[in-house]
């Protein structure tokens, strides 16, 4: 759930109330206010607005606007002239919808770089580095998206499953080894089964990479780490997952990427040397794509 959708939601006095309205009204405006100047606004005192923060969770009201502003900043960004939901009409060509896709997941990447928290993806390398096993939760068309992840990182010697079955995802996550640690993505972060996987975890000590949307939902709060997906979609209403598929891409290379780069020489050498063994007999009359010991 959004900071605003929250806001909207919780149980306030008349006075908490007010400010909550004039803060929904305003926005980014509130920016440069202090407590003083959004008091005397509403007519209230300074301390409702520390009132209001604990009552949606934050320490105070310094840490509430921060998060605010932030979740603002995200949702009024300019994410081109292209619904997400309905990219194209039955009216565009061939060539204009190819164009409009092209332009969609080029913002989708972008949007999905700026959601990156830098620590969180630092934490998110570490841990899976250090695991000697990686159990990967995502189910629907995610547990498909996944499976380009688990290729890459088996190239470098990292042992990753997916789990993708509904009936298996609860058993799997109670039967992980120790020193594993475990991935779950989902757009939504409501899918029901997983409250129970990661209490289940949580339970046996398992460290969990939440890749999630914005907002508050039960994978971002049961996660150790959480890395954002580009949150434009809608759940059902749409004509394909263009946006988050290519957000949970992205993020799944650079997670590679950022493993791979840990260990570079090493894992150059034995990515080359594994995938010439598995790959032998393959060629290419493209100049280009030719290997420099390959056959000609």
């Amino acid at each position: 759930m959004l900071i605003r959708e929250r806001m909207e939601s919780t149980s306030f006095s008349s006075s908490e109330r007010t400010i909550v309205e004039f803060i929904l009204e305003q926005k980014e405006k509130i920016r440069d206010m202090t407590t003083k100047e959004i008091a005397a606004a509403t007519f209230t005192s300074p301390s409702t607005l520390i009132r209001i923060a604990h009552k949606m969770n934050y320490q105070g009201w310094a840490e509430l606007k921060e998060a605010f502003l932030k979740e603002e900043d995200y949702l009024s960004s300019h994410f081109c002239d292209i619904d997400a939901n309905i990219p194209f009409s039955q009216e565009d060509s061939c060539y204009t919808i190819a164009s409009k896709l092209l332009t969609l997941k080029k913002e989708a990447l972008d949007d999905t770089f700026k959601l990156i928290d830098h620590v969180a993806l630092h934490y998110a390398i570490r841990m899976l580095d250090q695991a000697d096993f990686i159990s990967v939760f995502g189910v629907s068309n995610n547990g498909l998206i996944i499976q380009e992840f688990k290729h890459n990182m088996r190239r470098i010697g990292k042992m990753v499953e997916i789990v993708n079955l509904q009936g298996e995802l609860v058993y799997t996550a109670g039967s992980l080894p120790p020193n594993s640690c475990a991935v779950i993505v989902s757009y939504s972060g409501e899918t029901p089964v997983y409250h129970n996987i990661l209490d289940v975890l949580k339970e046996n000590q398992i460290p969990v990479l939440g890749i999630t949307s914005i907002g508050d939902n039960t994978v971002s709060k049961g996660s150790d780490i959480v890395l954002r997906l580009c949150t434009r979609e809608k759940l059902y209403s749409k004509i394909g997952t263009f946006c988050t598929d290519a957000s949970i891409e992205y993020l799944l290379d650079v997670l590679y990427a950022g493993v791979f780069a840990l260990h570079y020489e090493k894992n150059y050498r034995n990515k080359t040397e594994s995938s010439a063994r598995i790959e032998k007999g393959r060629f290419s009359n493209v100049q280009l794509m030719k290997e420099e010991n390959g056959p000609e």
